[in-house]
């Protein structure tokens, strides 16, 4: 299938999608979710500063596992010039004071101060020793004034099949970039294990999977403890468990136990806290406890399936993940010893399929993963699926949502146009029109 980087999707976005938005829209990310979309790049690594520098990430550093800044031994390039020093994360520029790290003597070697919300008066961070810090407003997404998408002016399913390949051409590629930054700030194994534990996440614990992997790290992971530091890090480990399992389950949580205490005083910081996670409406299979078995598992047929995404062989990239193997997972849903049904893989066939789109080609070039994506099999289209295909053409046949490619497309679709109509994206599109012809064209 023909690559779709002609059609100028990137401009209708910028343009389209900054139609009946909100500048005043303040900022929700919760701040674990900041620091781990941070920290894996998806911000970028390259900023202009409050004052005009320009602000380049070399290597984020180490969580710091002490009272003090986020991150700690960072290095930089500030208008060329190599810094080392620490980073702190805040949602708002006023946090610096009103956390009083100005005052704490932890914070003295703090070099970049990022944050996603800003008043109207400038604000300054200083250390301790009064030494001006580096500022960068991560300015958010805007978020549409409309919250109902648009339920008219459906398009042909010609038209459609056009915008949705350009949308997953966009999407594949964004991901891509965003997979190679991560790679190019810790390395690619460690950037792909991070990749393989968001997919572990679903759609509800990506973040908190994510953050798990940031803070073990992959040689930690691969390491004797690795497993216990996983759960552990996780918040996971809690000592009433033992009385509601099985003898399995015990025996189980006690070899976890008997390691993670050991190493838990010096990992206590980084413990993610109970409402990190998402237990609710989940099915037993796909329990975060029962993810992590099989995150864990996933570290032990590391470096198989690391050469298979170097060789961009998706066949054995799908039948390791397909194979994992855990003797306590197969038949347990939770570390509370809930049973399964019967002996159930670790990953099923969907989560195979999320793997290779989010995981496998991602991790490929893009000129690579593009026609792998074209030729991939959708899983069971989600709900997010069918509401922007709705949108965009109405009830559509179940070969509608066969494709891979078709079911990234209308994900992208459905994020960025849903409170427009369909037929003013398309006309937009069709045209090529620069943004500012598109502006005029709707706004008119």
């Amino acid at each position: 299938m023909k690559v779709a980087r002609e059609f100028p999707y990137e401009q209708l976005l910028s343009a389209l999608g900054g139609l009946r938005l909100s500048e005043s829209t303040p900022c929700r990310i919760p701040e674990l979710e900041l620091q781990a979309r941070i920290f894996s790049g998806e911000f970028g690594v390259s900023w202009q500063g409050e004052d005009g520098e320009k602000v380049e990430i070399v290597h984020f550093g180490i969580w710091n596992r002490e009272p003090g800044p986020d991150f700690c031994g960072a290095q930089l390039l500030i208008d060329g010039v190599k810094i080392t020093g620490d980073i702190e994360i805040d949602q708002d520029v006023r946090d610096w004071e009103h956390h009083g790290h100005s005052r704490n003597a932890s914070y003295e070697n703090v070099v970049l101060h990022l944050f996603v919300r800003r008043g109207q008066r400038r604000c300054f961070t200083s250390t301790p020793e009064n030494k001006a810090v580096t500022q960068v407003y991560l300015a958010p997404r805007q978020t549409s004034k409309r919250a109902e998408p648009a339920r008219d002016g459906t398009i042909d399913e010609t038209q459609a099949e056009k915008l949705i390949e350009a949308a997953a051409a966009f999407r594949l590629h964004r991901k891509c970039e965003i997979f190679q930054r991560a790679a190019n700030l810790r390395g690619r194994d460690e950037a792909l294990f991070e990749a393989i534990a968001a997919a572990m996440g679903f759609k509800n614990n990506k973040i908190p999977f994510l953050l798990v992997a940031q803070r073990t790290s992959l040689a930690r992971a691969r390491a004797a403890d690795g497993e216990a530091l996983l759960f552990g890090l996780s918040g996971f480990l809690k000592a009433g468990h033992f009385d509601q399992g099985d003898s399995e389950a015990r025996a189980y949580l006690r070899d976890l136990w008997e390691t993670w205490w050991a190493i838990r005083d010096r990992e206590r910081r980084l413990i993610l806290p109970d409402n990190a996670w998402m237990f609710s409406a989940v099915r037993p299979a796909n329990h975060p406890h029962r993810r992590m078995g099989a995150l864990a598992a996933a570290v032990r047929s590391f470096a198989p399936i690391s050469r298979a995404v170097d060789t961009g062989n998706s066949a054995d990239f799908a039948t390791r993940f397909s194979s994992l193997h855990h003797s306590f997972w197969q038949r347990h849903a939770s570390l509370a010893g809930d049973l399964l049904p019967k002996a159930t893989s670790l990953i099923g066939g969907d989560r195979t399929l999320d793997l290779l789109i989010n995981v496998f080609l991602p991790a490929r070039r893009y000129d690579d993963a593009w026609p792998k994506l074209c030729a991939l099999p959708g899983p069971t289209p989600s709900r997010k699926v069918l509401r922007a295909s709705e949108w965009l053409v109405g009830v559509a046949p179940p070969a509608y949502f066969r494709s891979a490619m078709r079911q990234q497309g209308l994900l992208q679709l459905g994020e960025d146009f849903r409170h427009m109509r369909p037929e003013e994206v398309w006309r937009s599109f069709a045209r090529g029109w620069t943004p500012s012809e598109i502006v005029r064209h709707v706004e008119s």
